[in-house]
């Protein structure tokens, strides 16, 4: 196997949103601003610098529109607004292609070496000139809206193309591992996929579900050519390669980000399930009739509100679900727009390029579709849980309720019994104190002589005690007859004054009326029926 590559060319490709709605976890990064022009011209300085290579184009911002060219080159008044530039200490060539895409910025560079097949061998060793001080590493901290990057290495191999893709396998990863400058090649991602492309062999590394946290070098792609034809063939397509990839930026990072919607999600439900069943054992299956304690009842009452706002962030995953489903669904659809376009100019199928459009991208759709469909359940039973909550203490407020209106019941039945038993105390009182005065106030005729009937004189008149004490009675029951019957009329008026007015006027005006006729007399029913 050959240590040598022919004209090695680099490919820098780099995404990050600018404008729109970016749905992320607002706690994982406290600077949640979008790219503006500042971080381009910072992310072509990163990559230049150590090339000694300063770009000499003006740069412009149109606001106004989504697609345009962030570079206005005084060398070109027409066409496409690129810089290019020459790094002589190292033999390379190389331009810069930023755009504005859509919602995004599309960041391009390009660093080639001007050699022709079969002369001027390029060391693999040397591969890492291509990559001073790391340049090309993504962030460790991607900022917010970032959406990833891809390095492109093309490569032409003096010999003839073998049989086997995997035989320039170990060739693909040793120039990565060059490139990176990394001790062990165990360290770079595996290979994700190999493809026949083109006349060539195209390697692909890294799995579009990691992120820079399990993948951080980020997107890669070796392409070994074998024949000049297949160079001809990317020329022709290029200027639309930046677009494709920042779709399938675009839809990778969507379902990665579903994947973290995915597990807050399942957390919610599997804590939601457990405390369904403590739910279920404590209470629901409880037989004790006794009413919750004043504890229970305000651990439930807290736990609802909890409940109201775990449903609220549930409610909130599921709809970061459902956009990330529509991202990709949006983005799938201009991935294979574009290809469309770029195989007319190509002239030929992109069969790698259509893979990931007809596999992966339809896989991410069909499992955060799978995923909405078992959460919808979870949503039910969030609801279970804090029904059974809301019936739980409105029970047990309408069993307190229930209680205390016995209570007060009860306590109305002991008053009342009490009021008339001191009623009747009073009662029994007055009539002692009335009986004793009548006795006190005809004592005085006790002391007369008492004669008894004998047979000379058999009737004789009452003594006088016995009339005084029978004329104080009756004088006394007469006395309250007429009271009596005082106060129970006095009661009668007072009810008939407090009468609603608008109840005697309503039944008044309910007494049909017969008509007057226009002298001012009453008709007759007959003299109404002529009329």
């Amino acid at each position: 196997m050959s240590d040598y590559l022919y004209a090695p060319s680099l490919y820098w490709f780099a995404y990050r949103y600018r404008e729109g709605l970016v749905v992320a976890d607002t706690q994982a990064s406290s600077d949640q601003t979008l790219a503006d022009l500042d971080w381009v011209k910072q992310q072509y300085k990163q990559v230049l610098s150590p090339f000694d290579v300063i770009l000499s184009s003006k740069w412009q911002n149109e606001g106004r529109t989504r697609n345009f060219e962030l570079l206005k080159n005084p060398n070109l008044e027409e066409g496409r607004q690129y810089e290019y530039f020459e790094i002589s200490a190292q033999n390379l060539e190389g331009f810069v292609y930023p755009q504005s895409l859509h919602d995004s910025y599309g960041l391009n560079l390009n660093l080639f070496c001007p050699e022709n097949k079969g002369a001027d061998q390029y060391p693999i060793e040397d591969l890492d000139k291509l990559n001073p001080k790391g340049c090309f590493t993504p962030p460790k901290t991607p900022p917010f809206g970032y959406l990833g990057q891809t390095l492109l290495l093309t490569a032409y191999l003096d010999k003839p193309r073998p049989s086997a893709i995997g035989e320039f396998e170990a060739l693909a990863r040793t120039c990565w591992q060059q490139f990176f400058k990394v001790q062990t090649v165990s360290s770079l991602p595996r290979l994700y996929r190999a493809y026949q492309f083109l006349g060539g062999y195209l390697y692909e590394y890294g799995n579009p579900e990691d992120d820079l946290t399990k993948n951080p070098f980020g997107h890669l792609l070796i392409w070994f050519f074998f024949e000049e034809e297949t160079s001809l063939i990317l020329q022709r397509c290029y200027w639309e390669l930046p677009e494709l990839l920042l779709y399938y930026h675009k839809i990778c990072g969507s379902f990665r980000q579903s994947r973290d919607f995915y597990q807050n999600a399942d957390t919610i439900v599997s804590k939601n399930e457990t405390y369904l069943q403590q739910l279920n054992k404590n209470y629901l299956q409880n037989r004790q009739r006794d009413t919750l304690a004043d504890e229970q009842l305000t651990e439930l009452k807290l736990t609802l509100k909890e409940l109201l706002a775990t449903s609220l962030r549930y409610s909130q995953q599921l709809r970061n679900l459902e956009y990330a489903h529509n991202t990709i669904a949006i983005n799938h659809k201009n991935y294979l727009a574009i290809l469309d376009q770029m195989e007319q100019l190509a002239q030929t199928p992109l069969e790698a390029f259509r893979v990931f459009g007809e596999k992966e991208a339809v896989a991410f759709q069909e499992q955060i579709t799978a995923d909405l469909n078992y959460f919808r359940h979870g949503s039910g039973l969030l609801d279970t849980a804090i029904n059974s909550i809301r019936g739980l203490v409105e029970i047990d407020q309408a069993e307190r309720d229930r209680l205390l209106q016995t209570a007060l019941a009860t306590s109305r039945d002991k008053q009342e019994k009490f009021n008339q038993g001191l009623q009747d105390q009073i009662q029994a009182v007055g009539v002692g104190i009335a009986a004793g005065a009548i006795v006190a106030s005809t004592s005085g005729l006790i002391t007369h002589s008492w004669q008894f009937p004998s047979r000379e004189q058999f009737w004789l008149p009452p003594h006088p005690f016995i009339l005084a004490l029978l004329g104080s009675a009756l004088c006394s029951w007469g006395a309250w007859l007429w009271a009596k019957k005082e106060i129970q009329k006095r009661r009668d008026i007072s009810q008939a004054n407090s009468t609603p007015k608008g109840i005697s006027t309503a039944i008044a005006t309910d007494t049909p009326k017969t008509p007057l006729n226009p002298a001012g007399d009453r008709l007759s029913v007959s003299d109404d029926k002529k009329e």
